[in-house]
């Protein structure tokens, strides 16, 4: 059984520093703190409606309130207080039935200026839509979001089945291959502290969590890629690879994925995995000078 990560505990070699570490999340005053002022509880709020609209990222389907507190750990009165606001504000909307809600127009005005705005979605397109024709194959670019990766890019081959992902959507760092080589690629006592944060997320399957990640690990330490199979989205697999773009360097992870059992062992290996490392290496050459605070 794994052991549960400490925060400051040294990372197993191979560890990239050349990009910009996780942001480490802002936690609340411990006991005996001053009370907040009216300008920190409403920053409160504002997160805390931030997080709850952060939950349709990886589900675009209506939730009922009691998913959305089972979600975000809220009680029933903080989500029914947040859904009004959001209501009103039109981030969200009532689904069909009445009871549910999903997400409003407004609350899609983020992601479209994003893709607007931003340079990386433009510039990375036409390298990773090469790659998927020819292989068939959906190819996706994330950057980190807390525990979570979120595509800034993605892109699928002409005849693949879907995969219910696209720009916007969010997969946990945990469950998929584009987060384990994410957190991969962090300094030591980066990717401690994103493992111990897994570890407390996933409850009483922290161990079993954790020490699947650190077999994508040495896999990543001896072949520089990673592959999780069936286990985010049943019936996919996915190869994965850590890279950095921009300047200065932010680390992201770029993934290849298809529908289906897993393709054979050494495919993998001798074509798919060269590949896609070569990509990411182009991708880190076509973005190397764009400022990334764009991003």
């Amino acid at each position: 059984m794994s052991r549960q990560p400490e925060a400051a505990a040294a990372g197993p070699a191979g560890v990239r520093r050349d990009a910009a570490p996780a942001r480490r999340a802002r936690g609340a005053g411990g006991e005996g703190s001053p009370a907040p002022s009216d300008a920190q509880a409403g920053t409160q709020t504002l997160e805390r409606a931030l997080q709850l609209l952060k939950v349709f990222h990886g589900n675009p389907s209506p939730l009922t309130h009691a998913e959305l507190v089972r979600r975000t750990g809220y009680s029933k009165a903080s989500v029914s207080r947040l859904v009004s606001t959001l209501l009103a504000l039109g981030y969200l909307d009532r689904a069909a039935d009445g009871v549910r809600v999903q997400i409003g127009v407004r609350g899609l005005r983020p992601g479209r200026q994003y893709l607007a705005n931003s340079p990386l979605p433009r510039i990375a397109r036409p390298v990773m839509q090469a790659f998927a024709d020819r292989y068939d194959m959906s190819v996706g670019l994330a950057m980190a979001d807390q525990l979570d990766m979120i595509y800034v890019q993605y892109c699928n081959g002409r005849t693949i089945a879907t995969l219910r992902l696209g720009v916007g959507r969010a997969v946990p760092m945990a469950l998929s291959a584009i987060g384990r080589a994410y957190v991969w690629a962090q300094p030591p006592e980066a990717r401690q502290r994103l493992l111990f944060g897994i570890w407390k997320r996933s409850g009483a399957h922290g161990p079993q969590v954790v020490a699947k990640m650190e077999r994508a690990f040495h896999d990543l330490d001896a072949h520089g890629y990673c592959v999780a199979a069936g286990e985010y989205q049943r019936d996919t697999f996915a190869i994965s690879v850590p890279l950095s773009v921009g300047d200065p360097p932010v680390a992201m992870g770029l993934n290849c994925s298809a529908v289906g059992p897993l393709t054979d062992r050494s495919r993998i290996r001798d074509e798919l995995a060269p590949a896609l490392v070569k990509t990411a290496r182009t991708l880190a050459r076509e973005l190397e000078d764009v400022d990334s605070t764009l991003f």
